[in-house]
């Protein structure tokens, strides 16, 4: 009696676990399936090639180095200081102060020049000076010679002609050496004059030198040149930010940007962008701002494509005016553009992971009863997610985007 109990609980035990299972497990394996399972779908479908892009200001005023450092010999400058990108500035305020370093030694060197341009200035001054005594000297004691000779010549009148002729001799040498330090002694006035000359010349190029050095340290304090908000500058090297060393043939600091009119920069890719063109509409949405949807339309497309640094592909770079004006937008925020090709009309769709191929075949598991069948399908265009069916489905049927356990063991249904 006790042992038909025990196993009538037993049985009782059993029964409960089998109709929980049923109840809940069955139901949870239902659901899974369920999550695989789309319908397909009859209306319009917009062809799009989506691609990333980052927002920009169409116009924007550049805030340059000064334009003095490359007159100055100064070919790279490093940023000591740099107000945050991001800040709203005003007119003159401070954007960037640039290392003083080079210009300084610059002008340390040429306070040293000068101080020896005006010693020797100095000696120049001092050297004619002592050079124009002696010839003032030479000078006076020819014409104090010449005057000895013409005396001699008056007193030899009454000596034989040989003597006189001696006398008239030495008077002619005297006068010819007389008049020849004349004519010395203003050549080499004129040469002092134009030593001196030259050297206060190299003196005063020396001191617009050292005004123009002390112009450009002046300039090193770079300020806003309007009112807006400040956004680094990005070159090849990445973004200009303090510490950054700047070249003067590209003196770029930093941008103020015009937000009333904001540009998308994005790369479309070489298999797509033959399809994108002018004029085209986009729907952009913005990162930062999921649920932010705007408008935008295509304004250029490069002809000539690059190579990203970490990609195989060809990219053309397109721009896309953002139509709507908002003032959460700022430069730099990712987006997501839309860009509408065409719209297909009253047309059957699925989603592309759906469609399954094997060799030239494609086909879909389509949901029956109590499993799947594998058939056949024609397709048409496609967007990024949806592809369209031309054959082989009817609207409203159940398909899976799963292979199914079985899919291998499947025969496929062809297309009538």
């Amino acid at each position: 009696m006790g042992r038909n109990k025990y196993i009538k609980i037993g049985l009782m035990a059993l029964a409960a676990i089998l109709v929980g299972y049923w109840i809940f497990g069955g139901s949870g394996s239902e659901e899974v399936n369920k999550t695989m399972i789309t319908k397909v779908i009859k209306g319009d479908l917009p062809i799009e090639v989506i691609a990333t892009g980052e927002l920009k200001a169409r116009n924007s005023q550049n805030i340059y180095a000064p334009s003095l450092l490359r007159s100055l010999g100064v070919s790279q400058i490093k940023i000591s200081n740099m107000a945050a990108e991001g800040t709203i500035l005003k007119e003159g305020d401070f954007v960037a102060s640039l290392d003083p370093s080079e210009i300084g030694s610059k002008l340390s060197q040429l306070e040293i020049d000068k101080e020896q341009k005006l010693s020797d200035l100095k000696s120049s001054k001092l050297d004619t000076a002592l050079s124009m005594r002696a010839e003032r000297e030479t000078i006076l004691n020819l014409k104090y010679s010449m005057e000895e000779n013409n005396l001699e010549v008056k007193q030899s009148k009454f000596e034989p002609p040989a003597v006189q002729r001696k006398a008239e001799i030495n008077l002619e040498k005297a006068t010819r050496s007389y008049n020849q330090a004349i004519i010395n002694v203003k050549l080499k006035k004129q040469q002092a004059v134009s030593k001196v000359f030259k050297v206060q010349t190299e003196l005063r190029q020396l001191e617009a030198k050292i005004q123009k050095m002390m112009t450009g340290l002046q300039s090193l304090q770079v300020i806003a040149p309007q009112n807006g908000m400040l956004v680094y500058y990005s070159n090849w090297n990445g973004k200009v930010k303090p510490g950054s060393t700047i070249n003067t043939w590209n003196p770029i600091i930093a941008s103020i940007p015009d937000l009333t009119e904001m540009i998308s920069k994005t790369y479309v890719n070489e298999i797509d962008i033959s399809k994108v063109k002018k004029g085209q509409s986009v729907g952009i949405s913005i990162d930062a701002f999921a649920d932010k949807k705007i408008t935008g339309e295509i304004i250029s497309l490069a002809n000539i494509g690059q190579q990203l640094s970490g990609s195989d592909a060809k990219v053309f770079e397109v721009e896309i005016k953002v139509k709507d004006s908002d003032s959460v937008l700022r430069p730099s925020m990712t987006t997501s553009n839309r860009i509408l090709i065409k719209e297909l009309k009253n047309i059957l769709y699925i989603p592309i992971e759906a469609v399954f191929s094997n060799d030239s075949t494609q086909y879909v598991y389509v949901k029956t009863r109590s499993s799947f069948d594998k058939r056949q399908v024609k397709t048409g265009e496609s967007s990024e997610e949806y592809i369209e069916i031309m054959k082989g489905l009817a609207e409203g049927e159940e398909i899976s985007l799963l292979a199914p356990e079985n899919s291998d063991k499947l025969e496929v249904i062809l297309i009538k």
